[in-house]
Protein backbone atom coordinates (compact mmCIF):
# COMPACT_ATOMS: atom_id res chain seq x y z
CA UNK A 1 0.00 0.00 0.00
CA UNK A 2 1.35 3.16 -0.73
CA UNK A 3 -0.94 5.28 1.48
CA UNK A 4 -4.27 5.48 3.28
CA UNK A 5 -6.60 7.11 0.50
CA UNK A 6 -9.07 8.01 3.51
CA UNK A 7 -5.93 10.73 5.40
CA UNK A 8 -6.86 14.27 5.74
CA UNK A 9 -4.79 15.79 3.61
CA UNK A 10 -4.05 19.42 2.73
CA UNK A 11 -7.11 21.33 0.77
CA UNK A 12 -5.25 22.92 -2.70
CA UNK A 13 -5.23 26.54 -2.66
CA UNK A 14 -6.44 28.45 -5.75
CA UNK A 15 -3.27 30.24 -7.42
CA UNK A 16 -4.04 33.82 -8.47
CA UNK A 17 -2.98 33.56 -12.05
CA UNK A 18 -5.06 31.99 -14.90
CA UNK A 19 -7.84 30.73 -13.98
CA UNK A 20 -8.28 26.85 -12.01
CA UNK A 21 -5.10 26.42 -10.98
CA UNK A 22 -4.78 24.78 -7.63
CA UNK A 23 -1.58 23.99 -5.44
CA UNK A 24 -1.53 21.78 -2.25
CA UNK A 25 2.21 21.83 -0.56
CA UNK A 26 3.18 18.40 1.44
CA UNK A 27 -0.06 16.78 0.21
CA UNK A 28 1.46 13.40 1.10
CA UNK A 29 4.13 12.33 3.63
CA UNK A 30 7.49 11.71 2.82
CA UNK A 31 6.89 7.87 4.15
CA UNK A 32 4.19 7.96 1.36
CA UNK A 33 6.59 9.70 -1.00
CA UNK A 34 9.23 6.71 -0.93
CA UNK A 35 6.41 3.97 -1.34
CA UNK A 36 4.44 5.57 -4.58
CA UNK A 37 8.11 5.83 -6.07
CA UNK A 38 8.39 2.34 -4.90
CA UNK A 39 5.63 0.88 -6.45
CA UNK A 40 5.96 2.38 -9.68
CA UNK A 41 9.34 1.65 -10.30
CA UNK A 42 8.63 -2.18 -9.48
CA UNK A 43 6.60 -2.28 -12.94
CA UNK A 44 7.55 -3.83 -15.73
CA UNK A 45 6.04 -1.64 -18.60
CA UNK A 46 8.23 1.36 -18.60
CA UNK A 47 8.21 3.00 -22.13
CA UNK A 48 11.49 5.41 -23.06
CA UNK A 49 10.32 8.73 -24.93
CA UNK A 50 12.24 11.49 -25.67
CA UNK A 51 13.41 12.99 -22.24
CA UNK A 52 11.77 10.83 -19.59
CA UNK A 53 9.90 7.05 -19.12
CA UNK A 54 6.36 6.61 -18.76
CA UNK A 55 4.14 3.96 -17.51
CA UNK A 56 0.44 4.34 -18.72
CA UNK A 57 -2.06 2.58 -16.06
CA UNK A 58 -6.04 2.34 -16.27
CA UNK A 59 -5.88 1.76 -20.19
CA UNK A 60 -5.11 3.13 -23.46
CA UNK A 61 -7.24 6.35 -23.19
CA UNK A 62 -7.99 7.87 -26.52
CA UNK A 63 -7.67 4.87 -28.66
CA UNK A 64 -10.75 3.46 -30.32
CA UNK A 65 -13.10 1.15 -27.78
CA UNK A 66 -11.08 2.09 -25.16
CA UNK A 67 -12.64 0.96 -21.49
CA UNK A 68 -10.86 1.67 -18.42
CA UNK A 69 -8.55 -1.03 -16.91
CA UNK A 70 -8.08 -1.99 -13.27
CA UNK A 71 -5.75 0.26 -11.36
CA UNK A 72 -2.72 -1.34 -9.29
CA UNK A 73 -3.67 -1.32 -5.62
CA UNK A 74 -1.25 1.41 -5.03
CA UNK A 75 -2.42 3.81 -8.11
CA UNK A 76 -5.95 3.25 -7.59
CA UNK A 77 -5.19 4.47 -3.56
CA UNK A 78 -3.55 7.62 -5.41
CA UNK A 79 -6.73 8.13 -7.32
CA UNK A 80 -9.21 8.12 -4.28
CA UNK A 81 -6.86 10.19 -2.25
CA UNK A 82 -7.02 12.54 -5.27
CA UNK A 83 -10.57 11.86 -5.65
CA UNK A 84 -11.44 12.99 -1.36
CA UNK A 85 -9.16 16.03 -1.83
CA UNK A 86 -10.80 17.07 -5.24
CA UNK A 87 -14.43 16.66 -4.73
CA UNK A 88 -15.82 18.44 -7.75
CA UNK A 89 -15.35 15.58 -10.33
CA UNK A 90 -15.91 12.06 -10.78
CA UNK A 91 -12.99 10.18 -8.99
CA UNK A 92 -9.59 9.86 -11.39
CA UNK A 93 -9.20 6.13 -12.93
CA UNK A 94 -6.01 6.56 -15.19
CA UNK A 95 -2.63 6.91 -14.00
CA UNK A 96 0.33 8.17 -16.19
CA UNK A 97 3.63 7.76 -14.62
CA UNK A 98 6.44 9.68 -15.61
CA UNK A 99 10.25 9.86 -14.43
CA UNK A 100 12.61 12.48 -15.41
CA UNK A 101 16.21 12.50 -14.80
CA UNK A 102 17.93 15.51 -13.62
CA UNK A 103 18.13 16.41 -17.25
CA UNK A 104 14.53 15.08 -18.78
CA UNK A 105 11.65 17.37 -20.07
CA UNK A 106 8.66 17.28 -21.44
CA UNK A 107 7.55 19.76 -24.48
CA UNK A 108 4.98 22.28 -24.46
CA UNK A 109 1.33 19.93 -24.57
CA UNK A 110 -1.80 19.78 -23.91
CA UNK A 111 -4.10 17.01 -22.20
CA UNK A 112 -6.24 16.19 -24.73
CA UNK A 113 -9.84 15.44 -25.55
CA UNK A 114 -9.34 11.49 -24.11
CA UNK A 115 -9.79 13.11 -20.97
CA UNK A 116 -12.33 15.03 -18.27
CA UNK A 117 -10.85 18.36 -18.55
CA UNK A 118 -9.22 18.34 -15.53
CA UNK A 119 -5.82 16.89 -14.13
CA UNK A 120 -4.17 16.28 -10.80
CA UNK A 121 -0.66 15.93 -10.46
CA UNK A 122 1.64 14.84 -7.72
CA UNK A 123 5.00 15.16 -7.85
CA UNK A 124 7.69 13.04 -5.79
CA UNK A 125 11.53 12.55 -5.85
CA UNK A 126 12.50 16.10 -6.96
CA UNK A 127 11.03 20.11 -7.49
CA UNK A 128 10.15 21.21 -11.04
CA UNK A 129 8.93 24.34 -12.40
CA UNK A 130 6.00 24.08 -15.29
CA UNK A 131 5.42 26.82 -17.11
CA UNK A 132 1.81 27.18 -18.66
CA UNK A 133 1.83 29.75 -22.34
CA UNK A 134 -1.42 30.77 -23.87
CA UNK A 135 -2.23 27.82 -26.48
CA UNK A 136 -1.42 29.20 -30.50
CA UNK A 137 -4.13 28.24 -33.00
CA UNK A 138 -2.70 26.63 -35.71
CA UNK A 139 -1.95 29.19 -37.99
CA UNK A 140 -0.07 30.73 -35.43
CA UNK A 141 2.36 28.01 -34.65
CA UNK A 142 6.27 28.91 -35.75
CA UNK A 143 5.09 32.33 -36.11
CA UNK A 144 3.94 33.52 -33.02
CA UNK A 145 6.14 33.38 -30.06
CA UNK A 146 4.04 31.68 -27.15
CA UNK A 147 5.08 33.84 -23.97
CA UNK A 148 4.64 32.03 -20.42
CA UNK A 149 1.62 33.71 -19.07
CA UNK A 150 2.44 31.74 -15.54
CA UNK A 151 5.03 29.47 -14.07
CA UNK A 152 4.06 27.22 -10.70
CA UNK A 153 7.04 25.82 -8.36
CA UNK A 154 6.09 22.23 -7.90
CA UNK A 155 8.11 21.05 -4.52
CA UNK A 156 8.19 17.30 -4.08
CA UNK A 157 5.31 16.16 -2.21
CA UNK A 158 2.45 18.62 -3.85
CA UNK A 159 -0.51 17.84 -5.54
CA UNK A 160 -1.18 20.79 -8.30
CA UNK A 161 -5.00 20.26 -10.26
CA UNK A 162 -5.92 22.17 -13.13
CA UNK A 163 -8.99 22.09 -15.56
CA UNK A 164 -10.95 24.56 -17.79
CA UNK A 165 -8.84 27.44 -19.58
CA UNK A 166 -5.38 26.21 -18.34
CA UNK A 167 -6.72 22.46 -19.35
CA UNK A 168 -8.28 23.79 -22.91
CA UNK A 169 -6.73 26.82 -23.46
CA UNK A 170 -3.11 26.50 -22.30
CA UNK A 171 -0.23 24.32 -22.78
CA UNK A 172 2.22 23.14 -19.88
CA UNK A 173 5.88 21.93 -20.01
CA UNK A 174 8.92 21.28 -18.01
CA UNK A 175 12.23 22.28 -18.91
CA UNK A 176 15.24 20.20 -18.63
CA UNK A 177 18.05 20.78 -16.25
CA UNK A 178 17.85 23.46 -13.24
CA UNK A 179 15.35 26.57 -13.39
CA UNK A 180 15.76 29.84 -12.21
CA UNK A 181 12.36 30.86 -9.67
CA UNK A 182 11.60 34.26 -11.27
CA UNK A 183 8.55 36.93 -9.60
CA UNK A 184 6.14 35.92 -12.54
CA UNK A 185 6.00 32.46 -10.24
CA UNK A 186 2.55 31.98 -8.73
CA UNK A 187 3.19 30.37 -5.71
CA UNK A 188 6.23 31.38 -4.52
CA UNK A 189 4.70 31.96 0.10
CA UNK A 190 2.77 28.09 -1.02
CA UNK A 191 6.37 26.80 -1.80
CA UNK A 192 8.06 28.14 0.43
CA UNK A 193 10.30 30.41 -2.03
CA UNK A 194 11.54 33.36 -2.97
CA UNK A 195 12.12 34.68 -6.55
CA UNK A 196 15.79 33.98 -7.03
CA UNK A 197 15.35 30.60 -5.69
CA UNK A 198 17.34 27.71 -7.74
CA UNK A 199 15.20 24.71 -8.64
CA UNK A 200 18.74 22.40 -8.53
CA UNK A 201 16.74 19.05 -10.18
CA UNK A 202 18.87 17.14 -8.48
CA UNK A 203 18.13 13.02 -8.74
CA UNK A 204 15.22 11.72 -10.25
CA UNK A 205 11.43 13.11 -10.40
CA UNK A 206 8.48 11.42 -10.77
CA UNK A 207 5.42 13.16 -11.70
CA UNK A 208 1.72 10.91 -11.09
CA UNK A 209 -1.21 12.67 -13.31
CA UNK A 210 -4.32 11.57 -12.60
CA UNK A 211 -7.25 11.96 -15.21
CA UNK A 212 -10.76 10.68 -15.52
CA UNK A 213 -10.77 8.42 -18.73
Amino acid sequence: SALDARAERPAPTRLDTIPEIFYAAEWITAAEERAAIRAARAGADWVTVRGRRLRRLGGPAGEPGFAPEPLPRWAAELCAAAGRTDAMRDRPNHVLVNEYESDGSILAHTDGPAYDDRTCTLSCGADAVVVFRRRLRPADVGVVDAAPVAKVLLRRRSLLIFSGAAYAAHTHEIGAGAAVVGPQCANLDLAAARAGDVVSRDGARYSFTLRRA
